[in-house]
């Protein structure tokens, strides 16, 4: 079957058709992949947040959720008074969730403010890439945590 000028449909599928579903099966990473996340979930008996201490790789946000029947928040100690406030979700509904953005490295202490007997911690560490080094990724989080300390 001629198309243009000679040129038969077969060479233009060739052609044009192979390199496009080449393209189509490459992975670039950025059109798949979800941006990184940790997951905390409050409970309801101590120690009240899984995990208590939430270690985060720098440039991961924290996603809070809330299976509980009452509402709860996770608010940065620094939110009492007059000192730098990090990050407070407010009240989390029942069954609702919240996404704390990245935080810079360091320890961020919190409490639920409806309910101050409930705490805990998360500690930013300064590199993400310890995740995929090939060494158990609690240990080698747990190593940065404590030279953050």
């Amino acid at each position: 079957m001629k198309i243009l000028n000679g040129t038969t449909f077969a060479t233009i599928l060739i052609t044009v058709g192979c390199p496009l579903l080449l393209l189509s099966t490459l992975n670039f990473g950025w059109a798949s992949k979800q941006p990184p996340e940790v997951n905390v979930s409050m409970d309801y008996w101590a120690p009240y947040y899984n995990p208590a201490l939430a270690i985060v790789p720098d440039g991961v946000s924290i996603h809070v959720v809330n299976p509980t029947s009452s509402p709860h928040s996770l608010t940065h100690d620094g939110c009492r008074g007059s000192g730098s406030c990090a990050f407070d979700t407010g009240a989390i509904q029942p069954g609702q969730e919240f996404t704390i953005p990245s935080l810079p490295t360091g320890r961020y202490s919190y409490y639920c403010v409806l309910h101050p007997i409930m705490k805990g911690e998360i500690i930013v560490i300064p590199d993400h890439t310890v995740i995929n080094e090939g060494t158990p990724h609690d240990h080698r989080m747990a190593t940065h945590a404590k030279e953050i300390q």
